[in-house]
Formats: structure tokens, sequence, C-alpha cells
């Protein structure tokens, strides 16, 4: 059993001291709204009645002869089903795999074998490949009963007891969270129900105890949106659920529902504001909090924000698959973050910056000894206990975390005199479009598989709405002809959505640099004057 801190809300605390993140709903106020779905499927639930679909579908799982451990995929659109669907699988002891509905076929049968998942939970059957896995609809395992009883409560009236959360302890897996690698194939990062227990936490050590209305349209097989809605039912609050982000939605959501909180992705906040006729129509003003990561925002966004919100105060947030969303945090004598700073190093984290060969530039945090008075850039590793267990069944990936129990990140940061860090960049070629991981080498892996192509690389270039997307130049095979349709239709079918090239051109050969390496930098130059020709 997992014991907390002793200074949390007792809901709180003993939710987490049961140790399986399953359970972790909070009892306090059963009849307060936990969920709200907006759209055609819309509809709301207490946590009395969320409660009693977890407990369902827990109880369905079981009686299909889900085991503890055995793994359950869940793909579809954010609902209140798939919410439930979570939890229910993790209480029953069994684990959580959110695959992402927008995997191509063959990307999908990958990731369900990889995961050696034994069902799939579905809002549709067509989503997944036929024969691979049993599949069952969402809508029909995960209704609410109507006579399960909170685990808390007295059993009368005949009702039959509900199934206790399986007992676990703090190493056991609870989700596997897959993300692209650099290989091209996705990554099932394994997470286990004592880190989760641990990133709650800490939320709600932060907190500031006031009830919130979260809307989260971000997908939830993604870090972002799911630990949202996490650390949400956790404390209490109330989650207003798009489907899928629409930008006129999302802003009908926060009037409709007196949003207090915003959570997601820049582009998508970029999106939402270009909606001005729909903006001077609405009142936003109940928005007092507004998070958002995966993506650096620019100036002008932050401007933007700020004149549509302008009684709402805007945190950057980092957080990495591998490691959770919990690595900085406001300054502890509440000097507010720079613009577009993440803030200062977590009390709970351990936080380097490291020089190309590995030398620690920057250590801060729980064992910070090295705080120069200067600005420094470097690669970013982070020690927590929030980290992952191992990639999943990828005996060709060594397990990321070094013999000093470091992940390191791969992503650039800034450290200020002052101690607060800034989002810079990649140390290598991958870059983020629209909150998304794209990976070169992946790309260009795919483009090469074309029987017309004899080499590809792909660079990023500025995009207003994404902050960068996907550009290939393409070498052909000797007398083969193929058209830039033709790859652009190849790679859509082969990856997901936001990785495929926009625009692919053709060169005799590629550039070199000095190295001898692909001219990368010359690359974007040559994107950029091109795409700027053709406007």
């Amino acid at each position: 059993m997992l014991m907390t801190g002793g200074d949390l809300p007792e809901a709180v605390e003993v939710k987490l001291s049961a140790g399986n993140i399953g359970d972790a709903i909070n009892q306090a106020f059963p009849d307060s709204v936990a969920l709200v779905q907006t759209g055609d499927r819309g509809g709301e639930v207490t946590y009395r009645e969320f409660t009693d679909r977890v407990l369902s579908l827990q109880a369905t799982l079981q009686s299909r002869g889900i085991k503890p451990g055995d793994h359950v995929a869940i793909i579809g659109l954010n609902s209140i089903d798939w919410i439930a669907a979570f939890y229910g699988i993790m209480r029953a002891g069994a684990v959580a795999v959110p695959v992402s509905h927008k995997f191509p076929q063959s990307v999908l049968t990958y990731v369900l074998g990889n995961a050696e998942s034994v069902l799939v939970l579905a809002d549709r059957a067509d989503r997944v490949p036929e024969g691979s896995v049993p599949v069952v609809l969402l809508s029909e395992v995960a209704q609410t009963s109507g006579t399960a009883q909170t685990p808390s409560s007295d059993v009368d009236g005949g009702e039959e007891p509900v199934s206790p959360a399986a007992v676990v302890r703090a190493d056991d897996p609870a989700m596997v969270l897959y993300t692209s690698g650099s290989t091209g194939k996705p990554k099932g990062v394994v997470r286990s129900h004592g880190s989760h227990v641990w990133i709650m936490e800490q939320g709600e050590r932060v907190s500031d105890g006031r009830h919130r209305t979260i809307l989260v349209s971000a997908p939830l097989y993604h870090m972002n949106g799911l630990a949202t809605v996490q650390g949400a039912l956790l404390h209490g609050d109330t989650i207003v659920l798009q489907q899928a982000f629409d930008s006129r939605g999302f802003l009908q959501a926060v009037a409709d529902h007196e949003v207090t909180r915003l959570t997601g992705v820049p582009p998508m906040m970029a999106l939402a504001l270009r909606e001005q006729d729909l903006i001077d129509s609405l009142d936003l003003s109940p928005v007092t909090e507004q998070l958002f990561g995966s993506a650096p925002l620019t100036e002008e966004l932050i401007d933007d924000i700020a004149a549509v919100f302008p009684g709402s105060k805007l945190t950057i947030s980092y957080g990495t698959t591998e490691t959770g969303p919990v690595a900085f945090a406001p300054h502890p004598d509440g000097i507010p973050s720079p613009t577009n700073s993440v803030g200062v190093a977590h009390r709970a984290v351990k936080v380097r910056l490291l020089d190309t060969d590995g030398t620690v530039l920057v250590q801060d945090g729980l064992d910070g000894d090295l705080r120069p008075d200067t600005d420094i850039v470097g690669n970013l590793a982070l020690s927590a206990p929030g980290e992952l267990i191992d990639y999943l069944n990828r005996p060709d990936l060594a397990r990321p975390i070094d013999e000093e129990g470091y992940y390191v990140t791969g992503d650039l940061f800034r450290r200020d005199r002052d101690g607060f860090y800034f989002f810079t960049g990649r140390v290598d070629d991958m870059f983020t479009s629209g909150g998304e991981n794209v990976h070169p080498a992946a790309v260009e892996e795919v483009l090469v598989a074309h029987p017309a192509v004899k080499e590809a690389a792909v660079v990023p270039v500025a995009d207003e709405l994404k902050g960068a997307k996907p550009v290939a130049f393409v070498v052909p095979q000797p007398g083969r002809d193929v058209t830039e349709q033709e790859l652009k239709d190849w790679a859509l079918g082969r990856m997901e959505p936001y990785a495929h090239p926009r625009r692919v051109f053709f060169l005799d050969s590629l550039p070199l640099s000095g190295t001898n390496k692909v001219d990368r930098n010359g690359l974007e130059k040559l994107a950029n004057d091109r795409i700027g020709e053709s406007q």
C-alpha cells in the first residue's frame, strides 16, 4: 500500500493510499458533476454515476475473463465511456493501453501486437483491423448498471456487493502510452500505478483547493489530456470534454459551461482565436487559468491570448511520456515566471542540463549543486519518481534511464541566471508540429520505401498554426517517375497525418555539409525559398 505525506485532503489521501489509480476518483461530493460531454452525443454524469460506470465496466471485464496484468486497448474519440473504460481496466488490475485512433491500419496492427492486447474497447468496430484482436464496443460495456454501489457504501436492499479494486504494488504496470520513435515504430511507454500516484499527489500539494471546471479537448491517448483528467477526477473538479477539438466548439463550450481552466497545445488556441466573430458574441470571462504545453508559444500568440482572456493566468507546462508532466513549477518565492518560461525546477525533481559530450552544465532541484550565475543552454535530463518502467517489448531499445537515474530528453532548454527554464528546441532533428513529435528519420524511412525513391530528407519549415510542418526533398530512382501527390498519399497511408510531408520537392542529389552529412540547414533554407516563390 502506498502512503502519502499526510498534508492532503482526506478524500484524496484515502484514494491515493489505496495505490490502484483506477480507484482514484473523489467521493467527497458524489452528487456533483464529474464529466460533461459536448456535441451530438453529449451528456453528463455525477461522481456517483461515473463511479457506477467504472464499477460496471470492471465487473464486465472480469466476467469476460480479463485478469490482473492483461493488456486491454482503448481506441476512440474522447468520451465519458472512454474515461470509464480507462479507470475500469485499471481497477480490475489489468493494464490500460490507450491507442491513437489516427494510426493507419498497418501501424495499429503493429501496436496491438506489440502491446499483446487481449481485448480492444472501441467506439467503432471498424477502427480495429479485422481479425486482429477481439473488439467490444465502448457503448456496450461502459453504461451505468443502476445497482452498483460505491466502494465505501454499505450494501443493502438485496444488492450484490461490488468487487473491490484489485490490490496492486507501486511498481505494477497501470498503462502503456504509445509515442512515436525515431525508428518509425511507436514505442510503448510502460507506466506504473506508483508513478501516477506520485504525479497526482504533486498536483494536489500545490492546489489551492478551489473547484474548477476544466475543458479537455486534447486526445486522451496523450499524456497532456490524460493527466489533466486524472488530476481533476481525484480533486473533484468538473471536466468538460470535447470528443475532438474544433475551434468554434471549443469557444462555445467555454461559454456554455462557464469553464474556468483551459488546457491543451498552442495550435488549438491559435485556431480558436481566429474565430473573432464568435469571440465577440460570447462571455469568456469565467476563464481564470490556462495551461498549455507540448510546444512553445509565440510572443504574438501570448499577446492574443491576453487580449481575449485578460483576467486569465497563462502557464507554460512541460512533460514527457517517459517521465510524466511534473518537471517544473512556479518560483517558490512567488517571483513571476518570465514570458514563455516553464518555471523553475520542481522541488521534487532533479534537473540537469548537459553539454553535447554529456558534461553536466547545470544541476538543479533536489541534488542541485551546480547553478551558474549566467544563461546556460543544454540537453535536458530529468530524474523523478514519475518515470516509466521501460519500453514494452522492445529488446532493441535500452531502458532510457541512465545509471544515475536520469532520463535524457533530447530537448534543448535554456536556464537563466534566476533559475527559470525555457524550451529552445531539439538536440536532434526532431521537431514538433501542432504539439506532435515529428521524427524526420521515420518520415524518410517511409518515403525511401517507395520504389521510385532513392533518397529522402525531411526538414521543418515554420507554420503559423502548427509551429512547424514537414517538407521533404526526394532524389528519384534513375529512370523512375513519381509525383508529389503520389508521395504525399504514400506517406499518409503509412503514418499519422501530422507527420506526412506537406510539400515534396525533387532534387538530383541531396546537398552535403562539410562533415559529409545531409545539409539540413541548407535544405530548410531551400524549402523556405521554394515555398515563398510558390505563394
